[in-house]
């Protein structure tokens, strides 16, 4: 698995190239979600009141950001690309939603956004669980999240407050390494601006057409890594993402980038929902290092 520092956003390059000041610009905002250590030191010495409070403020403000993504005119076609995608690959097995590389809910707006839309993707792949008839199948729809800046904050309000499981740093190894669904579930990796490391790692475990066919992937659109690596654009002091860039060529992408719609700019810049339909081992790309 890639390194914490991975665990960092990336802007896009694609039809709408952004410029190098636009993209230090988000990236020091971006920096700003990374809390860590230093948030848990500073919430571990509040009283129990005070981080209650603090809980409770963060949940309200993923709540109206919940109220913004259901509004957003990107979202119906967004996640009817992921239920799509997955109702074609399911069969009668449960449905968890892995949100990676997330950021702090409790200090980023996008990040706040990006859960909601998750949130929202859930509700819709469940349908109506209320229905006493609903199937198991239904039902068993699960959130799951994973992001070592994750503050105590942001744990008790994903955990208690916005049914989001948020997992070890071993639990979430054993998703990015197995080389496909398990038989029993199958997992849309949800990944909002993650480095083309993070990438990596899980597309290299399910480099076979059969773990292939498998694979959901909502996040930045890989071509963007291979523009860049092509372009030679990409920092030359990150390693060369090389199965991500060889899966662009195969991949089949559909754009959801809101564009300048959205209220919070840059929340799903070039994000795209992508999956795979190759035949045979034989079919597979050649990846070179």
């Amino acid at each position: 698995m890639a390194s914490d520092e991975s665990w960092t956003t990336v802007t896009r390059k694609g039809g709408r190239a952004i410029g190098a000041r636009a993209e230090a610009k988000l990236a020091a905002v971006a920096a700003t979600t990374n809390l860590g250590d230093d948030a848990r030191e500073d919430e571990s010495a509040l009283s129990a009141e005070a981080l209650a409070a603090r809980v409770e403020a963060c949940a309200m403000r993923i709540e109206r950001a919940v109220a913004d993504v259901r509004e957003a005119q990107f979202v119906d076609a967004a996640v009817e690309a992921v239920r799509a995608a997955v109702e074609a690959r399911r069969g009668e097995r449960r449905v968890t939603t892995l949100v990676l590389g997330l950021g702090s809910p409790a200090a980023s707006a996008a990040a706040r956004c990006q859960l909601a839309f998750a949130k929202v993707l859930v509700e819709r792949l469940r349908g109506n669980v209320e229905d006493d008839n609903a199937t198991t199948s239904t039902r068993e729809v699960t959130l799951k999240s994973y992001d070592p800046c994750f503050t105590v904050v942001d744990e008790k309000v994903l955990d208690e407050t916005h049914a989001c499981e948020t997992l070890t740093r071993e639990a979430c190894d054993e998703y990015l390494s197995a080389s496909t669904s398990g038989k029993d579930e199958i997992v849309v990796f949800y990944m909002p601006h993650c480095e083309g490391h993070l990438y990596e790692s899980v597309v290299r475990a399910r480099w076979s057409a059969e773990a292939l066919a498998d694979f959901i992937c909502v996040g930045n659109t890989f071509e963007t890594y291979a523009d860049r690596w092509r372009a030679k654009s990409a920092d030359p002091e990150k390693k060369r993402p090389s199965h991500v860039i060889a899966a662009s060529s195969i991949v089949n992408a559909r754009l959801v980038d809101p564009g300048d719609t959205f209220v919070v700019q840059g929340a799903f810049n070039d994000t795209s929902v992508q999956t795979f339909d190759v035949k045979s081992d034989d079919d597979l790309p050649e990846v070179t290092e």
